[in-house]
């Protein structure tokens, strides 16, 4: 049989232990035969076959996402962007809503995304009474960066029955100045009380043919979405169906519904889905749970107050709380994955898997801490001993470390995504940006791991740098681990999948200060091209 590509004349970055660097690589329907050297990587060659000459480019796995969320970047890009590199101010963004106002029929919601208070010239949070200056008549929602805070007008208010006697809800907070009014600021599960009507179907399918010509851009060939619900498992299906997904899938499904954090986690049960449920397009992790916010929005639960602050965070449930539902999960066959970012969740989510853990040894499992931003020693040891992954966020180091700076001051920075410390102690650490938090490019996330330096120039530290072997290794081999298919994906070797891209530079050899620049000059899922600069 002959081969459909074969790939020479370049650096084969294979992160296989077993052969690290090679000359060739062969390629037929789709999966990779053959590594090695050239000479007998040319007898696959027939009439039909296309060689690919690198001309001395770097040929690697494509990269794994290890959480991101697909659809709500698909929605974003149908949004206002408010993100500092589009609207450094408050004026800025502001006037980008009046203009949307122009277009908007009134009481139709206006909804934008992306504003950081730690990069606007304000330097502040928008309020609703900025919003109501331009929008009186329109509700209008801008999300932060993070996704865990968000902003709302006058108007949104009125139409969602949001008053000064609406309950704090569990979870969340409704923000309150110190006269005792509202300011229009809703944190964690508080987002939920407005009355937000779903975006068509037809939105999020257009929305999500975009963000796949980003994800190729990026050189991105498998994304696991953490949040995923019934829509988006209705797209994607649709989309392979239509011969049109172009990325792989590997949804954890997003336990919270209209009945609780039991409904989805029931509703899948009495399907007698389990882990691993699909195919090589579209795989089911497992179950998705939530215990904190985040740092930029000072929600994240610390031991320690925030700079400047009383705060500690919010802490979405106690450890028996949460337990029973990820120990019935755990029992189903289903793994977890639950969002910790301060000490006070990452202790919640050790001590619930350690409570399942008595009933089934989930040492093998691949159960994953989201996030883990702040771990200390014991937190390390014990997930160690349970065999937790840490999907660590190194994505936020470059993109919002600033913002952690600020709000956790320079100590307790040092020790944020821990990335050094996690491989020394033998944890699986999977990088990530949870797009559309930060930027999805994975080099912006590789070039913090390994410079540990922010978008403004702040260095944190020393101590947990990694090389740029071990940065690509988390965004490719470490990533397949998460979802136990490292001879499948994230890897250069007989019988894995084609997924690869051409780098234009050789990662390993450049300066440090080049990583975030890389550019992925072609993208390849299945053996075949879905993008070329």
């Amino acid at each position: 049989m002959k081969a459909d590509t074969i790939f020479v004349n370049g650096h084969i970055m294979t992160m296989d232990m077993d052969l690290l660097d090679a000359s060739a690589v062969v390629v037929r329907e789709g999966v990779i035969q053959y590594v090695g050297d050239t000479e007998p990587a040319l007898n696959w060659k027939g009439k039909n076959t296309e060689v690919v000459d690198l001309e001395g480019k770097t040929l690697m796995p494509g990269f794994i996402e290890s959480h991101v969320h697909p659809v709500d970047y698909a929605i974003k890009l149908l949004e206002i962007d408010c993100r500092a590199t589009s609207a450094p101010s408050i004026e800025d963004v502001l006037k980008k809503i009046k203009e949307q106002t122009q277009s908007t029929p009134e009481n139709e919601w206006i909804r934008g995304w992306g504003w950081d208070d730690s990069k606007l010239k304000e330097k502040r949070k928008i309020t609703r009474w900025d919003l109501d200056k331009v929008s009186p008549n329109h509700p209008v929602i801008l999300k932060r960066t993070c996704g865990h805070v968000a902003v709302a007008n006058s108007k949104a208010f009125e139409m969602s029955g949001i008053t000064k006697d609406t309950s704090q809800p569990k979870g969340g907070n409704i923000e309150y100045d110190q006269s005792g009014e509202m300011t229009g600021i809703l944190e964690e599960l508080a987002q939920d009380l407005l009355s937000l009507p779903e975006y068509d179907y037809n939105d999020l399918k257009k929305g999500f043919e975009l963000a796949q010509k980003d994800f190729a851009k990026w050189g991105i060939t498998t994304v696991h979405d953490m949040s995923a619900v019934q829509e988006n498992m209705q797209l994607y299906q649709d989309l392979l169906s239509d011969d049109n997904l172009t990325v792989r899938v590997r949804p954890w499904i997003w336990a919270l519904n209209q009945n609780g954090w039991k409904g989805h986690l029931n509703q899948t049960l009495s399907l007698g889905i389990k882990s691993g449920f699909g195919n090589d397009m579209i795989r089911i992790q497992g179950m998705k749970y939530m215990l904190d916010g985040s740092v930029g929005g000072r929600t994240a639960a610390v031991d320690q107050p925030y700079e400047d602050d009383n705060h500690k965070g919010i802490l979405y449930f106690s450890t028996d709380e949460i337990a029973p539902y990820m120990k019935q999960a755990i029992l189903g066959d289903l793994r977890v994955a639950i969002h910790a970012i301060g000490e006070r969740a990452i202790e919640v989510s050790i001590q619930a898997f350690e409570e399942a853990h008595k009933e089934a040894n989930i040492s093998n499992m691949r159960n994953r801490i989201e996030h883990c931003a702040l771990p200390t020693e014991d937190h390390l040891k014990r997930m160690k001993e349970l065999g937790l992954i840490a999907a660590s966020s190194i994505g936020f180091i470059y993109h919002i470390g600033d913002s952690y700076i600020k709000n956790l001051g320079t100590e307790r920075m040092k020790r944020v995504y821990p990335h050094r410390t996690f491989i020394d102690y033998g944890i699986v650490a999977p990088g990530n940006s949870d797009l559309p938090v930060t930027g999805g490019n994975p080099w912006t996330g590789i070039y913090g791991a390994v410079n540990r330096k922010t978008i403004s120039g702040q260095v944190s530290d020393s101590v947990q740098n990694i090389s740029a072997y071990e940065a690509v290794k988390a965004y490719t081999v470490d990533a397949a681990y998460s979802s136990c298919e490292e001879n499948i994906i994230g890897v250069i070797k007989a019988s894995a999948k084609a997924d690869l891209i051409i780098v234009s530079e050789n990662p390993l050899e450049v300066d440090t200060e080049k990583l975030k620049d890389l550019e992925v000059e072609e993208t390849f899922m299945n053996g075949k091209s879905i993008y070329k600069k």
